[in-house]
Formats: C-alpha cells, sequence, structure tokens
C-alpha cells in the first residue's frame, strides 16, 4: 500500500468558470492511497488523520489537477524539425508525407516526456491511418511508450478514405494529373489504405483489451477524421459501434476556411449542421479545431452536448485563424484545449497553450468578453476530462479521482516580487512555465522530480533518437517528398477559386476604414 501527502500554500482542486472563481484550499493538502485520492483539506487536518509513506510539496508550491490535452498526434520531432515549414493546412499535410520514417516506441516516449515535464497527465492521442498489415505493430508500438512513460492515454486511430489529397473524389483528381505523378500518386495512397473492416478490428481488439480494467490508463476511442475524409455511411457506423460500446468519438472538424466551404458546395450547407443532420453528434463526441463555425453551428454544438478541443497554437501556424470560443462558452458549449502537437515552441506544452488561449480571446473594447483565468486552465483540466470519458475521474482533485496531479514552484514563479493579493490561478496564467513545474504525479506514482522526469533515462531517449535521424533518409520517404513537392502547385491550383466568399468575423481585433 502506497500512500503520500502532496501539500501546497494553495491547492487548486477544481478550476473555475467566468462566473465563479476556482475552488482552492489555502495551506492545503491532498491525500492519496494507490493511486486514488482519499481526501482534500486543509494540511494540518490531512497531516494529523492520516498517516503517509511521504510527504511532497510545503508552503512553497502550488498543486494544481494534472493537465489534460485533448488534441494530440504524438509526433515527438516535429514537421518543422523535420524540414517541414508551416503553411495552409491543405499544403502543409503533404509537406509532412515525406517525413523520415521514425521509431513510434522511441517518438511516444520523447511526446510524452515533453508532456509530462511541462505538467500534462493525460493525453488524448489521435494516431495517423497506416496500412493494415502495419497498424497494430504500430499501434503496440505507440501504447508501450505511452506506458513505460506513465502517461493517461486516451487513445484513437483516425480513419480517412477519401479526398486524401484536395477535397475533391481522388480519381477525379488523379485523372486531372501528368500521367507520371498520377501513377506515383495512386501508388502511395493504395500503401496506405485500410479497409473498414480492418478498421474496426482493430478497435475492437484495443476496447476487449483496455475496457475491462477500471484502473487502466488507456481508454480507447471512435475517430473518423472528418466529415469530408469518410463517407455518411462510415459515420453512422462509428455512431452505432459508439453506442454499443459505450466509447467516445473524436473527429477532426471545420479547421480551415476550405472544409467550411466544402460543406456549402458539397450539401449546400456546414459540415457541423450535415453532421447534426445525420444524428451524428452528441455529448460522447468531440470535435478538434472547430474555427469556421456559424452561429447556427454554435447552437447546435450547445444542444447536442458536444464538446470543441481548441488549438489555438496550430490554428495559428496553419493559418486556420480562431476559433470562436467567447461565443462557444457563451453557448454553454465545452471546449476543451489541446496543442495538437504544433504549439508555439513545438514542445508540448500545456501552460503555455493555456497562456497563449486566455491572451487570444481577450476582445477588444470595455464592453467585450475575455477569456480569463480560470476559464483557460477549466479548459484544460475539467473541460478536457469529458471527451477522454474520464471526467469522472481526472480533471479536478477530489475523493474517489485518480491521484493525477502537478506541483509547482510557487517561490520561483513569485521571484524576485510578486503581489500578495493576487489570485493564484491568475499567478499560473500571468508566471508559470514548465520550468516551474518541480513534480507530477500520475495515478500516485511520481513520474517528475525536481523538475526531472525519473521513469527513465531522458538523455538516452535524446540520444536514440538523434541516431536515427542522423542516418540517410530512405528511398521509400525521398519518394514521398518528390511526390508531395510535385503535387502542390497542382493543389494550389485546385485551390485557386476557393475562400473568395466575404466573411463575418467572429472577433473584430482591428479596422481596414
Amino acid at each position: 500500500m502506497s500512500t503520500s501527502i502532496i501539500r501546497g500554500k494553495y491547492v487548486i482542486c477544481e478550476a473555475g468558470t467566468d462566473a465563479q472563481a476556482s475552488r482552492v484550499i489555502s495551506d492545503g493538502a491532498v491525500f492519496q492511497r494507490d493511486g486514488i485520492i482519499e481526501a482534500v483539506g486543509p494540511y494540518e487536518e490531512l497531516k494529523s488523520t492520516h498517516q503517509a509513506d511521504e510527504e511532497l510539496g510545503g508552503p512553497g508550491f502550488v498543486v494544481m489537477p494534472g493537465l489534460v490535452n485533448a488534441h494530440h498526434h504524438g509526433r515527438g520531432v516535429t514537421t518543422f524539425q523535420n524540414g517541414c515549414i508551416d503553411d495552409c493546412l491543405e499544403t502543409w499535410i503533404l509537406s509532412g508525407w515525406g517525413r523520415r520514417p521514425y521509431d513510434h516506441y522511441l517518438m511516444t516516449l520523447y511526446t510524452s516526456i515533453l508532456m509530462i515535464e511541462s505538467g500534462t497527465t493525460t493525453t488524448m492521442y489521435n494516431h495517423a491511418q497506416t496500412p493494415a498489415i502495419g497498424l497494430n505493430d504500430d499501434v503496440s508500438e505507440v501504447l508501450r511508450g505511452f506506458a513505460d512513460s506513465g502517461m493517461r492515454t486516451a487513445f484513437s486511430v483516425y480513419f480517412r478514405e477519401r479526398n486524401r489529397v484536395v477535397y475533391q473524389d481522388d480519381d477525379q483528381f488523379m485523372s486531372s494529373l501528368p500521367a507520371d505523378l498520377s501513377t506515383s500518386l495512386r501508388k502511395f495512397l493504395a500503401a496506405v489504405d485500410l479497409s473498414e473492416e480492418d478498421y474496426f478490428s482493430v478497435f475492437r481488439g484495443l476496447h476487449q483489451q483496455y475496457s475491462g480494467d477500471a484502473y487502466s490508463k488507456v481508454t480507447v476511442l471512435l475517430s473518423p477524421s472528418n466529415v469530408h475524409w469518410v463517407s455518411d455511411d462510415f459515420l453512422l457506423r462509428i455512431k452505432e459501434e459508439a453506442t454499443r460500446t459505450n466509447s467516445a468519438i473524436h473527429i477532426h472538424l471545420v479547421e480551415s476556411p476550405y472544409q467550411k466551404e466544402y460543406g456549402l458546395r458539397t450539401w449546400g450547407h456546414t459540415p457541423v449542421k450535415h453532421l447534426n443532420t445525420l444524428g451524428f453528434l452528441g455529448p460522447e463526441v468531440s470535435c478538434a479545431h472547430s474555427v469556421w463555425l456559424t452561429d447556427q453551428d454554435i447552437d447546435i454544438m450547445a444542444q447536442t452536448g458536444a464538446t470543441v478541443c481548441h488549438n489555438p497554437s496550430s490554428n495559428l501556424r496553419l493559418k486556420n485563424g480562431i476559433s470562436p470560443v467567447n461565443a462557444l462558452l457563451g453557448k454553454g458549449v465545452n471546449v476543451a484545449l489541446g496543442t495538437d502537437s504544433t504549439a508555439i515552441n513545438d514542445d508540448d506544452d500545456m501552460i503555455q497553450e493555456m497562456r497563449l488561449a486566455a491572451k487570444l480571446h481577450r476582445q477588444p473594447g470595455l464592453d467585450q468578453p475575455a477569456l480569463s483565468s480560470h476559464q483557460a486552465l477549466r479548459m484544460a483540466t475539467t473541460n478536457g476530462a469529458r471527451p477522454t470519458s474520464l471526467q469522472d475521474k481526472i480533471g479536478t482533485l477530489e475523493t474517489g479521482r485518480f491521484a493525477d496531479l502537478v506541483l509547482l514552484n510557487l517561490n520561483a514563479m513569485t521571484e524576485p516580487y510578486t503581489d500578495d493579493g493576487l489570485d493564484v490561478v491568475d499567478l499560473l496564467l500571468y508566471r508559470g512555465k514548465a520550468i516551474h513545474v518541480d513534480t507530477v504525479m500520475i495515478q500516485g506514482e511520481v513520474v517528475v522530480k525536481d523538475g526531472r522526469f525519473i521513469k527513465m533515462d531522458r538523455a538516452e531517449v535524446l540520444r536514440e533518437i538523434k541516431e536515427q535521424f542522423a542516418r540517410p533518409m530512405e528511398g521509400q520517404a525521398l519518394e514521398a517528398k518528390k511526390l508531395a513537392n510535385g503535387l502542390t502547385p497542382f493543389v494550389e491550383e485546385f485551390y485557386k477559386d476557393w475562400g473568395k466568399a466575404d466573411v463575418a468575423p467572429h472577433y473584430g481585433y482591428n479596422s481596414r476604414v
């Protein structure tokens, strides 16, 4: 039996909403036994009533719930580090085709270490589709990496079967290309084909493996990649499977203006309305990005109980714009936060992502809404827990929940002077950095101590990755890179008449007149 008391000058038990401040205990503590929180309260009270094997923290620390990264692809060594400069989403995706092959286990370890060291204890990981012949091995290595790092994971494989190069039928687009380019593209797409049956077979195997263990650090989700990348029949089948297995669904949605326009051209209405017409949306569905929403779309999200997973860094980097978070929250939509593995500094730092979100959604004007520090923290904790299906187990520090928590060095955050009257959540959002993370505990296990990841040798993981990436790029990757470069001008030509419609932005930052 392992027990511990975790003490802080402030214990942030639950992040608050705009109308209600966060629930904070001054000179508080958390008592956990074997990974489950048994008590939260004043330190002296817990100290007198509970005997613990160890005591962590102290009056120079802040204790908060572990952060939840609600949308992530686990790239580790990022696309930028692989030579892919940020661009519009539709051409940037192509540039990723020529990435070096990588060790899924090592890359997962590395991205997990980055997240954990900056206070993330749960990630909603969306795995790229690979051919059936290699998918099971890839998934196994990714999950082994998460397990060895100690990270809690809401895991899904995304499925994409159509419109894979531009938002048009694959065969129709290929018929417009020069013969040699069309042949190369057809070969490339065939190599990553995955049947629906293979997809559901992988899901059911994983669901059966992990769903029966209440203490498992893995939950398994379903993931149609996006509404325009799968058929309506597949979406309905996903919905049916989710209902049958009581599983959550994760989908990308209206990430770019071109994706919204695809819906208007194809169905005569937005992708959100199309999903609603199908009866697809619901409380079990989370929608990554959700940038190009209409007022009607926001009403639909609120009425169906779907979650929006906001990725401010990624949306800015890939020229997709700013999700209308203030409007979403104003309608009562659950908004979570994620880095999409394209955080602003390529570091998967959720503290920095919270700060960016809080600053980005401060609309000009005394009477305009602004995202508070409490709301930003809630997006990265309580709100983020819901799409993982772990809303009753993580996201707050309460009796009966997993002991997933973070200790930050309060003394370092407040040097050389900080007014005593400041709210601790404001202090965290204005001053907190990953370097202030002193201790991270996941299900009662300390994985970061004194600011250092201790589950394994971090330097050795980096050494192995560096050694692998130092090898010459192989022929298959070089061919994919050449193909992407050849396709780019044709993709740009395809979209030249798109995006011409006038738009009325949710946010007005400045004026042309």
